[in-house]
């Protein structure tokens, strides 16, 4: 039997006992016989017999009360006992349900356990079909650009001509590696096919800086931005100054900061750009407002270094050009270029190489330079047709482009085409006489249409 019915017995007993006790007292008080009149007491036999008699039942009545009294102290102990059994029971009934309640929410808690456990066991599955497939298409693509290559090199033994026409000049090799806490790889290449639009960016260390061991300055960026509304590439180059000492950190935090002013800025450029209205107030304050980020990322590199513990702008600035392209087909394709100090953009069309901008327009602009200029920045809007190549180049890459001697030799290699990454290096590392600095270029070639491109594939 349980507790609770336990309790339940001692409570009738105890009842029982008390209604006993009861009613013999009162049996008792009832049989006591009434006192008679005050009278004169004789020591006769019979009144002394009577008198022990009524002794006797004097005590007897006494030894009845003290057994009563005894009976209600002992109800008293056993109520008090039934009592603290009652707290206690209720006491292990909260406890009980506590452990209840307790016992719900782990049972729930390991159900969503298990729920989540099956979603991370479909992802991984899914995450694993996606890697068999990626292998899968790799192989593919491996097999199908060793058949190329083998296509390639029966074309060489043949005496055929190269992918790109007849073949390039060998690209010029480095003989020591570059010395110094900020130092680089020598060069540097990268690119995408992009529907309509090809673009291929490369960078490699002057002659100057290969002869003196010195490192390479420049930087490089390609960057979807897809925080703009509206499909939009981001190009961008920066060139460091060649007496900056961590001019080389700045470049590349210069570009990897522009990528993340222009995410942080999408929407208002979104709007500015491509809207119906084409605010160019607010276009220009976005480009301020993004370049004096992009400048305080720089200051970090150098944070410290500077008199009186500022950052130390002279060791590095970067002229920085950018450019934001809106992809998809088109026969008009919309450009923005912008930036500070001496890059340039150039335009290819029919055979010919021309400036379309540079961020300074007179030669006390084109010696600004960031992280000190952010403000004067400058921008330009522009169009370009199918066909057209744009360069947006560091200054000794944009002379290299409109010398008379090698500006045709590139635009020979370039026109039409969609060179493959390592032959696009090849072509801007090209051993001919120059100022020594670096060359970096990033180009985009605009088909109109995707088919088109596809049909341009050497």
């Amino acid at each position: 039997m349980t507790t609770t019915t336990w309790l339940i017995i001692l409570l009738v007993l105890s009842v029982v006992a008390n209604v006993a006790l009861t009613t013999q007292l009162t049996a008792r008080r009832r049989a006591r016989p009434t006192l008679l009149p005050a009278t004169t007491v004789t020591d006769s036999p019979q009144t002394l017999r009577e008198l022990e008699s009524t002794r006797l039942e004097l005590d007897q009545a006494r030894r009845a009360a003290d057994h009563a009294t005894g009976l209600v102290q002992g109800r008293d102990l056993e109520l008090g006992r039934v009592r603290g059994l009652l707290a206690q029971t209720r006491a292990e009934a909260a406890d009980a349900a506590a452990a209840a309640e307790e016992a719900l929410s782990l049972r729930k808690e390991r159900e969503e356990l298990l729920a989540r456990l099956r979603e991370l066991e479909e992802e991984v599955r899914r995450r694993s079909r996606e890697r068999d497939d990626a292998q899968t298409q790799a192989l593919t693509r491996i097999h199908e650009l060793e058949g190329r290559l083998a296509e390639a090199e029966d074309r060489v033994e043949d005496g055929a001509e190269g992918p790109l026409g007849p073949e390039p000049l060998s690209p010029a090799i480095p003989r020591q590696l570059p010395v110094g806490r900020d130092t680089t790889a020598d060069s540097s290449v990268d690119g995408a096919d992009l529907g309509p639009v090809v673009v291929r960016a490369a960078s490699a260390r002057g002659d100057r800086a290969r002869h003196d061991g010195e490192h390479r300055r420049d930087a490089v960026l390609l960057r979807f931005a897809e925080e703009i509304p509206a499909p939009t590439l981001l190009s961008a180059v920066a060139a460091g100054s060649p007496r900056g000492r961590w001019s080389q950190s700045a470049a590349d935090r210069a570009c990897r900061s522009l990528a993340t002013q222009v995410g942080r800025y999408g929407e208002g450029l979104g709007r500015a750009l491509y809207g119906p209205d084409g605010d160019d107030g607010a276009l220009g304050a976005l480009l301020r407002t993004a370049l004096q980020g992009v400048a305080h990322s720089m200051r970090l590199v150098t944070r410290g270094e500077g008199p009186g513990g500022e950052a130390d702008d002279a060791a590095i600035e970067v002229a920085l050009t950018g450019l934001l392209t809106r992809l998809g087909d088109g026969r008009e394709r919309e450009h923005l270029a912008f930036g500070v100090g001496d890059g340039a953009l150039l335009r290819l069309r029919d055979g010919e190489w021309s400036t379309v901008f540079t961020p300074g327009d007179s030669a006390p602009h084109r010696t600004l330079r960031m992280p000190a200029d952010a403000v004067r920045v400058g921008w330009e809007r522009l169009t370009t047709l199918p066909g057209d190549v744009l360069a947006v180049c560091s200054p000794p890459m944009a002379e290299l482009l409109l010398r008379d001697d090698a500006g045709p030799w590139f635009a020979a290699r370039w026109a039409g085409r969609q060179p493959y990454l390592t032959s696009f290096l090849s072509e801007v590392n090209v051993p001919v006489r120059s100022t020594g600095g670096d060359r970096s270029v990033v180009c985009l070639w605009d088909f109109g249409d995707a088919r088109e491109a596809r049909s341009a594939t050497p």
